[in-house]
């Protein structure tokens, strides 16, 4: 295959750009694992400490989906959830899912859970929402 010096100068500057940094980011993912949160009244709003991630991410990743999973004990009534980051919220649509609804924030800022449990719910004993974890996957 015959490349001229022009075309062969733009692969040589594609390919370090995206070596530096400065082209497309990588894509990859972490996970993040949090302990249990623990809920005794309802209409109380309960946040779990932030989940991050353990290493250093590729300057301008963000976020495309998360993955998210959490136990509630058998016998205790569901609570409302959210993922959060920052001041931006997702309702969840369960104890596991995946969502793209924080899609092009930032992949490094830590996450948290919120939890409530609606009114009328209140628990015979107060219970720990445990097992939280995230997967988060950038680019």
């Amino acid at each position: 295959m015959n490349v001229g010096k022009r075309s062969a100068g733009r692969v040589l500057l594609a390919c370090s750009l995206a070596l530096s940094g400065y082209g497309v980011a990588a894509s990859g993912s972490w996970v993040g694992t949090g302990q249990g949160v623990r809920l005794f009244t309802a209409e109380r709003t309960v946040e779990s400490k932030p989940l991050s991630s353990s290493g250093d991410l590729a300057r301008g990743a963000f976020i495309r989906q998360v993955h998210w999973q959490y136990r509630v004990p058998e016998g205790q009534p569901y609570p409302q959830a959210w993922l959060c980051a920052s001041r931006e919220c997702t309702r969840l649509s369960g104890a596991r899912g995946t969502s793209r609804a924080l899609a092009g924030l930032a992949a490094d800022q830590p996450l948290h859970f919120r939890f409530r449990l609606p009114k009328g719910r209140q628990p015979a004993r107060p219970f720990r929402v445990e097992g939280l974890q995230v997967i988060v996957d950038y680019r």
